[in-house]
């Protein structure tokens, strides 16, 4: 696989579909010892037939996109669109799906109350106040959804042919994260990863696809640190790192020649071995 790369841009032209995500899933795995699949994002008119659809138990719950995804993580193929029912809204929102629904500052914060003054809700108390919290999901890049679906797939069983992914997100544990990190840095100079700020799914959605429309090079997003309750449905020790899928392949050529076949590194990937 040839990819022309620049300090500030990769050019993939009619490549695209020559590339084998496969062995590229399975480079990752092996250099960072990865027990889960890195899991494509990208939108469709056209969504794969063989997927999984999750349901609620109940109207009165609303589960977390997150929940979902640790099937994605283990080989399954997750399709989302504005039908998907009894899911977080605020996660069909940050898709693009949804409009974010009044009220969302005072959910954040103090919570709800009724016209009498009574507490309806419980807020999460994430923000101190819902002035705060205004401002929070105002900076938010909140856009509408560019077609029907969101898809998240096992980066391995995309076809190139038929979709093409906008983002690739890597569940990891701090030791992997560290080398992440440290590659989307090994070919630029300025800063080329930031933390994500808002709920779990924007995480490793909404603000790394604003990313994408900001760059030709747009930083990595590490994602699921700051969403106390998204964090309940992963590991204790585990965050996101979602990246371009275009800026992958640039990681995915800079292994070679890097850190990655050095002592340290090695040292680091013997205590993350999959038993």
């Amino acid at each position: 696989m040839l990819i022309t790369l620049t300090q500030n841009s990769i050019n993939l032209g009619d490549l695209h579909l020559s590339i084998n995500n496969k062995e590229i899933v399975e480079k990752f795995k092996s250099v960072f010892k990865l027990k889960d699949l890195p899991i494509a994002f990208f939108y469709t008119d056209n969504p794969p037939q063989d997927v999984y659809k999750p349901k609620a138990k109940s109207i009165e719950n609303l589960p977390c996109i997150i929940q979902f995804l640790n099937g994605v993580r283990k080989g399954r193929t997750l399709v989302l669109g504005k039908e998907s029912r009894n899911l977080c809204p605020g996660g069909l929102a940050y898709l693009g799906f949804k409009k974010i629904f009044p009220g969302l500052e005072y959910f954040l914060s103090t919570g709800i109350r009724d016209k009498e003054g009574n507490l309806v809700i419980e807020g999460e108390r994430f923000k101190k106040t819902p002035e705060i919290a205004r401002e929070l999901y105002g900076n938010i890049p909140y856009r509408k959804s560019p077609a029907k679906y969101a898809v998240f797939m096992p980066l391995d069983k995309v076809n190139n042919e038929i979709y093409k992914p906008s983002l690739v997100i890597f569940f990891v544990n701090m030791d992997q994260l560290s080398g992440l990190i440290q590659l989307t840095h090994y070919d630029l100079t300025n800063n080329r990863t930031v933390i994500g700020y808002g709920s779990g799914c924007s995480s490793i959605v909404t603000e790394p696809l604003d990313e994408l429309e900001k760059s030709e090079t747009p930083r990595a997003v590490v994602g699921m640190l700051t969403d106390i309750l998204s964090r309940g449905h992963i590991k204790r020790d585990e965050a996101t790192f979602t990246v371009g899928y275009k800026r992958l392949l640039q990681l995915y050529e800079n292994i070679e020649g890097s850190f990655i076949e050095l002592e340290a590194w090695k040292k680091i990937q013997n205590r993350n071995k999959i038993n």
